[in-house]
């Protein structure tokens, strides 16, 4: 039998956004022609770098990025770049995880953390141009004076397994490729996970955070960058944080970090080392007991980075797009999306590894390594190179420049400005492709593989 009841208004939690009784108004900028400003750059006198450029867009992002990542973890704690990517997001000396998950809903932002070439974490928030303030202030916040609560940690210790993974079974290329990084990099700073390795997991507590983020937030690694916001609102925002940031305070001043070159990468680089990992996919995964046996495996070998020369990572650029035009006229385009081979890039800062994913049953891994060794660029043409810097260019706008979210890392953490990268793409020679590509076919690669297989091909070249 049910029982009548009165009709009850529905209730609104008052977190500071637009009430729901009345309409939204307009959104700002709306119908006005954008008129984009100029990028701007201000070094504090904490030594906190701050950049902007407002493109006048109704979007905004800003974010803070510190250079803190993967490849200054300890040595004994590996991945815990990863842990303070979770740790300075879930709460700080002001706010809960419940408060600063409140006040981005209350505002409509979106947020997040991320990792960009082992050298940089970060934390951004995107949203409407004029809600930024409180958003921003959180996780600014998080940076300067972060809790580290126990509680907290363990709260995403699942996570952080669940990710990784998540990674092996959904993306298995870009999982081989993070593998085949500690295997090129055996045991220097470069080999550094990307993720929590699950033996580490337990390692990550809040005193080791906490040593970590008093040897290398210090305020001259880090930079506050932003879209489509005010340069002079962005600097008082900064500037009037709940708790200023010195290098001298004593948490700081008394951890004194390593020194961490990042000149000559490639010195790191171990040639023709391999790690074959057996596993029974079907297995193992556990959702799909009929799937096919398989094998993935990453190769890859040094070549420039992105941070020393612009020119240098041009031509990296230009030189794997060739690479994979030429893997494309021999595999068909149906077959490289999900098996196959596929070419890869990782920049770092003076080094970066290049090379390509093979995925296929066992019986067809030979046939693909010698599929893709044979296709390797030897001499290239005028016409072939005209092509890849086409496709770098279109590549490199599409990741990087065209979302204001991708554009605020761009300028966060490179020197040159996007016409700079454009016109050095675009000044790409063959000759340039050809001696980039023989430095690569110099090296024997360093190899991972993973799958039903014990053995692997020893590769003395990626070139046949």
């Amino acid at each position: 039998m049910l029982r009548r009841t009165q009709q009850r208004a529905i209730s609104q939690y008052k977190f500071g956004q637009p009430s729901l009784t009345r309409a939204f108004g307009p959104v700002p900028r709306e119908r006005q022609v954008a008129q984009a400003g100029k990028f701007m750059s201000t070094k504090l006198p904490n030594g906190v770098r701050v950049v902007s450029h407002d493109l006048d867009g109704a979007h905004s992002v800003v974010g803070v990025y510190v250079e803190a990542g993967p490849k200054y973890d300890p040595l004994g704690c590996p991945g815990l770049s990863h842990v303070m990517r979770y740790a300075i997001q879930t709460s700080n000396m002001d706010s809960s995880l419940f408060q600063v998950d409140r006040t981005m809903r209350s505002t409509g932002n979106a947020y997040g953390h991320g990792e960009i070439c082992k050298r940089y974490i970060h934390w951004k928030t995107e949203g409407r141009r004029d809600m930024w303030e409180k958003p921003f202030s959180i996780i600014a916040t998080g940076v300067v004076a972060p809790r580290f609560h126990e509680s907290d940690l363990e709260r995403f210790r699942d996570t952080m397994d669940n990710q990784r993974e998540e990674l092996r079974w959904q993306n298995p290329r870009e999982y081989c490729v993070d593998a085949l990084e500690t295997v090129a990099f055996f045991k220097e700073p470069l080999a550094s996970p990307r993720m929590v390795p699950p033996e580490s997991n337990d390692r990550c507590n809040q005193k080791v955070l906490l040593d970590h983020w008093a040897a290398y937030f210090q305020p001259g690694n880090i930079t506050v960058a932003a879209v489509n916001i005010p340069h002079d609102a962005l600097l008082a925002a900064y500037t009037s944080l709940p708790y200023p940031h010195s290098a001298e305070a004593p948490h700081h001043a008394r951890s004194r970090p390593p020194t961490l070159s990042h000149a000559s990468e490639s010195a790191q680089f171990y040639p023709g080392r391999q790690n074959i990992v057996y596993e029974d996919r079907a297995k193992n995964m556990g959702t799909v007991p009929d799937m096919n046996e398989e094998v993935i495996a990453a190769l890859g070998a040094p070549t420039f980075g992105r941070d020393e020369d612009v020119k240098k990572y041009a031509t990296a650029l230009v030189a794997r797009e060739v690479y994979q035009a030429s893997i494309e006229s021999v595999m068909p385009a149906a077959l490289t999306t999900s098996h196959g081979v596929q070419s890869f890039y990782r920049p770092y800062s003076s080094a970066g590894l290049i090379g390509i994913t093979i995925r296929g049953a066992p019986k067809e891994i030979a046939g693909f390594l010698d599929a893709a060794r044979g296709c390797f660029p030897i001499k290239v043409r005028d016409d072939e190179v005209a092509a890849g810097r086409a496709r770098a260019a279109m590549a490199f706008t599409r990741n990087h420049l065209d979302m204001v979210r991708d554009y605020c890392d761009f300028i966060a953490t490179l020197s040159v400005t996007p016409q700079q990268l454009m016109e050095a793409i675009g000044a790409v020679s063959a000759g340039e492709v050809d001696a980039a590509l023989r430095t690569l076919s110099a090296v024997p690669p360093a190899v991972f593989v993973t799958g039903s297989t014990f053995t692997f091909p020893k590769v003395p070249s990626l070139k046949k």
